[in-house]
């Protein structure tokens, strides 16, 4: 019993890790992509990128996003676009090569003047 036990472990410890890397990971990825919608929304309305990186930053809040914009200004009737990056570290660290960290962006989009 203790040998197939032996056997199993590190199988199901594997399997457990990378469920809840994956959860956390995913739940990065929504938290980018809503950062990205109101960072859009922000920038739509008030055509202030400091307060569209402002309210991009707020809503994820755990993790340092980047914000980028395209175009960098809104003007009325036309669509802008915000792109939202992070880093996201993971808890299982540099396992089998895969890196530290993983990479995730979102994108959000938004026509200008509301």
């Amino acid at each position: 019993m203790a040998v197939e036990f032996a056997i199993i472990a590190p199988l199901l410890l594997a399997l457990l890790g990378g469920i809840v890397e994956f959860s956390r990971i995913y739940n990065a990825q929504i938290l980018v992509t809503n950062a990205a919608r109101e960072a859009a929304r922000t920038m739509a309305l008030t055509n202030d990128a400091n307060a569209a990186t402002s309210a991009a930053q707020k809503v994820a809040s755990p993790y340092t996003v980047t914000v980028t914009f395209s175009p960098s200004s809104c003007t009325s009737g036309s669509q802008i676009a915000s792109n939202v990056a992070s880093d996201v570290s993971l808890l299982t660290g540099n396992w089998l090569g895969f890196g530290s960290s993983i990479h995730i962006t979102g994108v959000g989009a938004m026509r200008c003047g509301g």
